[in-house]
This record gives structure tokens, C-alpha cells and sequence, in this order.
């Protein structure tokens, strides 16, 4: 499968689902949209609305016959392949005080557009693909891989250590951007999620939620107006659920989350949030006979609630370095196979008749990169993106999942600014580079991955003498795209 982006929906609205989508007038800028006998209104009509995908929208191109492409820096190409390309990599030219330390190549004072806050490890699922399974299991004290941990402070970020580690957070902010990917564990299971969010949304910190949302408190996570929710799903019939989420038969798992799903989708009509909802569905052999099944549920949810769904990403299980060979069911044909389920078969129909994105993860479809294809192994990513863990310890980047050798600080034993210019960080950077981890660790369809392929590209062509070329490129890029006003997609 190419990385072309986003399969586009057949349909602008979800009107091809018969008993819902049906618009019925406008009120205020909102559409209202009949669902059975109830009137919705739709977020759809909200001034700045959220992009469902990179390049959704785009600013008026009709006098340009020249375009940027967007992950190959100083290349052109033009009007339909630009608008095939996907934006992605788009993002980070809008952050003008980061791209001007890419283009002095200060990679090593930009500071991060996120964090990834692992503010607790505990969650409800085992599944035998996660990839905290090893930080979960082995890299942290006491372990918390049995289902239901509970709760406790070494294992989970206490109110007051959270509120700081935030404080730490909202001073770093630049470009007018911070966010925290809000994950675990799973983040329901923290019972200090929902409030340390409405502290963070107050301090400029936008929010991403990923979660299996078998316990998800709908409203409580919509009042923080995150950037999105995102709802683990993977499977639709419940032995395949609990067989690929690894929990005990009897257990009402699989009720829960197709109830909370619904709720997610309808709430967020009702509320007429502009909270982005999206659908993941991760595969490998465990659950490749039940993606169909998946995609009819996920039709079920709009015909029951309404349109609350705006998009679905699918992407195979990866098979990370620190995995141990059996815990991704992966097999020669797995990832041609799912391709084929979601461009043109089964599931890429059903989902593109709802009008909903269908975004494959990109490369997570193709193979690693060629030995060849890295000159330089070294990181120049490292700071785009970080980890907080449960314990204050602070990630050199946000792709590392809580390896220890990766831990840069504290923030309960220095500030946040101090670890970012730290002498420890610098030699973490050395170690990781000395065995090329860009080349040799780094998942291949990581943000970190991606960001270094274009920071390394302007690196050649500084080398080459050829930065007025890469600064023509980046204007050309900012004119052509627009801004996302977060940076949780790639």
C-alpha cells in the first residue's frame, strides 16, 4: 500500500447511511441533523473547524502552477500530485520560531510540540501487542501488566506531582503550541486524568486521548475540548475483541466500549464539540478475519448515534526492536492482506460510504527503508517530541516507550527547562546516536522517523550550498498548506 494519504470518502456527508445524516437546516452556523426523531447539531458548521486529516483544507491555489512536495525538501511537482500528496509533513513549517532553528540546524535547542504524558501505566487490557508491554512488564517498578493494576504512586502520577509536571509543560510552549498526548496505560485509568486536562487546557495545552474507552467518562473528557479522542477498537464480534485485547472470557468488555462509542459520537453532536472522534483499528493475524466486522460496527455506531465519527486510521501491529518475536502475529502477507481489506475490498467501502476519512498510518503499510537509503544514522528529531512518564522521568523522545536507556531527567529533581539543556541529555543523544538508532531502532512510521527523513534532506542540502533553495521551499509550503493548530496527526 502506498502512503498517499488518506482513502477520501465517497460521499461528503454521511447521508448514505439511511437513517441518519439527513440535514435539515442551518441554526447559528451548525448544521441540524435529524437522527431517528431527534434534531443534532453538527460541529461541522464551527468557524476553525479541526481537520479531520492533514491538507483537508487548503488555502486558495488557483494562481499557482508550481507546488511544494511536501517530504521532499527543494522538490516541486505539480497541481494533482500535490493534491494526492499527503500533508503530513506539512506541519512543522507553521511553526516558524522551530523551523528557523531546523533551518540554522539548532536541532538541539527546538523545543517539543508535545509530549507524550505516560502519566500512568495501568490499564484494563493485556494486549499482547502493546507497545508499553516491556515498560509495563519490566521497565518499571512492581510491574503492572495484570489487569487492574491498582492504583499507586509507582505506578501512576499523583494530583500535585501532575499539576507541576504541567506548570513545566506550559513554559516550554512556542509557535503558540504544547499539547500532551494524554496515553498509558490507558489514561481512564488515572482517576486524576479529567481534571489535570481542564488544568492543562487553562495553561494553553492542547490534548490528544487515546484510549480503549471501555471506562471513558464522555463528557468529562469532551469538557476539556481536546484536540480529539481516539477509541481503540480493532475488532468487531466480541471473541475476537477479547482474544486481541487479551482480558478473561465473561468479562462485558466489548459491550462497554460499543456503548461508549455511541455515547462519544452522539455527545459530541449534542454538544456540537469541535473535539475530533476517530476509530483505530490495529491488525495483525489475530484479528484480520474480524476488521469487516470492525468496519460494520463502526456503521453501526452512525446509524445509532448520528455522525459523531470523523475519521478512522488502520495501520498493522508493529514489530518493534523491543519486542519479543510471538507478540505481533505477523506473517509474510499480513500487511498486503490488510491493505487490500481497506483500499478496494470490504472495509474501504464501508468506511468510505459513511463520508468518513479512512487514513492509513503512513508507511505502516511498506517495509523499513533500505540499509542505503541512511547515510547518517544520527537523530535530528530528538526534539520535536518527548515522553513524560508516571514517575517525572522525561524520554529523549516521544518513540523510545519508557526505555530507561532514553531517560534524559526528572522533573521532581530538576525543571523541564533544565533537563531540555541538560549535559545528560546531550550524552543520552551521543549514546543513541553512536549505535544509529535512526537507522536501526526508530520505528519506520514514527514521527520521529519521518521528521528526521527531512531534517536530514536539509542537512544535505546545507551541505550542498543550497539553503536559499530550502528557505524558498519552506515559504512555498506555508503558502500552499495550512496550520493545524496542533500536532497530533503525524
Amino acid at each position: 500500500m502506498s502512503a498517499a494519504g488518506p482513502k477520501p470518502p465517497r460521499a461528503e456527508t454521511a447521508a448514505a447511511v439511511e437513517v441518519t445524516g439527513l440535514r435539515v437546516g442551518l441554526d447559528g452556523g451548525s448544521e441540524l441533523i435529524q437522527v431517528g426523531d431527534e434534531l443534532m447539531r453538527s460541529g461541522a458548521g464551527l468557524v476553525g473547524r479541526l481537520q479531520r486529516f492533514p491538507g483537508e483544507q487548503l488555502p486558495d491555489l488557483t494562481s499557482r502552477e508550481r507546488f511544494p512536495v511536501p517530504d521532499r525538501v527543494g522538490e516541486y511537482c505539480d497541481r494533482d500530485a500535490f493534491l494526492a500528496a499527503p500533508k503530513f509533513m506539512a506541519q512543522w513549517v507553521h511553526w516558524e520560531d522551530r523551523a528557523r532553528m531546523v533551518l540554522e540546524g539548532r536541532y538541539h535547542e527546538i523545543p517539543p510540540v508535545h509530549f507524550e504524558g505516560i502519566f500512568t501505566l495501568v490499564c484494563n487490557f493485556m494486549c499482547p501487542h502493546c507497545s508499553r508491554r516491556v515498560t509495563r512488564s519490566k521497565w518499571v517498578e512492581g510491574g503492572t501488566w495484570d489487569h487492574n493494576t491498582p492504583i499507586e504512586k509507582r505506578n501512576t502520577m499523583h494530583p500535585e506531582a501532575l499539576k507541576r509536571v504541567l506548570d513545566e509543560v506550559a513554559a516550554m510552549r512556542a509557535d503558540e503550541q504544547m499539547g500532551i498526548i494524554w496515553g498509558g496505560g490507558d489514561p481512564t485509568a488515572n482517576p486524576f486524568t479529567y481534571d489535570a486536562m481542564l488544568y492543562a487546557r487553562d495553561l494553553g495545552i492542547s490534548a490528544s486521548f487515546l484510549t480503549n474507552g471501555v471506562f471513558l467518562e464522555v463528557d468529562r473528557v469532551l469538557d476539556a475540548d481536546p484536540i480529539l479522542v481516539r477509541v481503540s477498537l480493532n475488532c468487531g464480534t466480541e471473541e475476537a475483541y477479547r482474544r486481541f485485547h487479551g482480558y478473561p472470557q465473561g468479562w462485558d468488555y466489548f459491550d462497554r466500549v460499543r456503548a461508549k462509542m455511541r455515547e462519544l459520537a452522539r455527545r459530541k453532536l449534542e454538544r456540537n464539540a469541535r473535539t475530533l472522534i476517530g476509530i483505530s483499528l490495529i491488525v495483525d493475524e489475530r484479528n484480520m478475519d474480524d476488521l469487516e466486522a470492525a468496519a460494520i460496527e463502526i456503521r453501526s455506531v452512525i446509524e445509532d448515534a448520528g455522525p459523531g465519527i470523523d475519521y478512522v486510521i488502520v495501520r498493522p501491529v508493529m514489530n518493534y526492536s523491543h519486542f519479543q518475536s510471538e507478540w505481533a502475529k505477523l506473517a509474510d502477507d499480513t500487511k498486503a492482506r490488510a491493505a487490500e481489506l481497506i483500499e478496494d475490498g470490504p472495509v474501504g467501502r464501508i468506511i468510505s460510504d459513511l463520508g468518513i476519512p479512512l487514513v492509513p498510518i503512513k508507511d505502516s503499510f511498506e517495509e523499513p527503508p533500505p540499509p542505503e537509503f541512511y547515510d547518517d544514522g544520527s537523530c535530528l528529531a530528538y526534539g520535536m517530541a518527548g515522553e513524560i512518564r508516571h514517575n517525572g522521568d522525561v524520554q529523549l523522545c516521544s518513540d523510545s516507550y519508557g526505555n530507561p536507556e532514553y531517560t534524559v531527567g526528572n522533573l521532581f529533581e530538576s525543571s523541564l527547562a533544565e533537563v531540555w539543556t541538560s549535559e545528560r541529555r546531550r550524552r543520552v543523544l551521543r549514546e543513541i546516536n553512536s549505535r544509529r538508532c535512526f537507522a536501526t531502532i526508530c520505528p519506520h512510521n514514527s514521527r520521529g522517523h519521518h521528521y528526521n527523513r527531512v531534517f536530514h534532506q536539509v542537512e544535505r542540502m546545507r551541505d550542498a550550498g543550497r539553503m536559499d533553495e530550502v528557505e524558498g521551499w519552506v515559504r512555498d509550503l506555508r503558502e500552499t498548506t495550512l496550520p493545524l493548530h496542533h500536532s497530533f496527526f503525524l
